[in-house]
């Protein structure tokens, strides 16, 4: 059996096991292949990869609207695109000169062919969500990110406050769980915003299906 494609698309530092690093900047031991992904197309052939990451990526591009579209290509049918990007609400949104945008919960919608979409004519990429989550707090480390909920700020040395405010977070990401629209609609700001946006699409593309 062939062993499966991971591409880790502007990687940075981050080694995911087994992957292909990606990145603008040629860093040793990171970044296998040298790309601009403002630069399209990739240099990966249609229906390739199992599996692509974009580990907050997306901020740093021009066009994310197109950067999934090529990712559909790249995508094997059913693959899967693992994103993490700053929520809008964020201090981490525009605290770094290099980010370009931030996100909500609803971001992926434009390419979802669920519920009649009025604004399917956009692209003929269609994907649908496997996972998401509106994240209050950063989750580390990036492996295995999205099914954990552990944390290790720099206040967790101190017991007794540490305590409270972790017991503090647990209830603010319980009611964002419950519905993230709501989320951002009414109170996010009073909470401080969330952090991130965690979020695994499926390319629904067939083997016949014409590619992009």
């Amino acid at each position: 059996m062939p062993e499966k494609v991971i591409l880790n698309l502007g990687c940075g530092t981050i080694r995911i096991p087994g992957s292909i690093g990606v990145d603008c900047v040629p860093i040793e031991g990171f970044a296998d292949v040298v790309w601009n992904l403002d630069k399209f197309p990739y240099p990966f052939p249609e229906s390739y990869a199992d599996e692509v990451w974009l580990i907050f990526t997306l901020e740093h591009l021009e066009d994310p609207f197109k950067v999934l579209e090529e990712v559909y290509r790249i995508l094997k049918p059913q693959g899967k695109v693992f994103i993490r990007v700053p929520h809008f609400s964020s201090c981490y949104c525009w605290g770094e000169l290099t980010h370009k945008r931030a996100f909500s919960s609803g971001f992926w919608r434009v390419f979802s062919g669920q519920d009649n979409n009025a604004r399917r004519y956009y692209s003929k990429a269609e994907y649908s969500v496997v996972d998401l989550r509106v994240k209050y707090f950063l989750t580390y480390p990036p492996i295995k990110w999205f099914k954990s909920d552990s944390w290790k700020p720099h206040w967790e040395k101190f017991f007794i406050v540490g305590r409270l405010i972790k017991i503090f977070v647990s209830v603010v990401q319980f009611l964002i769980d419950l519905s993230p629209e709501i989320f951002e609609r009414f109170w996010c700001y009073y909470v401080g915003g969330a952090a991130e946006i965690c979020c695994v699409l499926k390319a629904e593309k067939s083997c016949d299906k014409e590619n992009l």
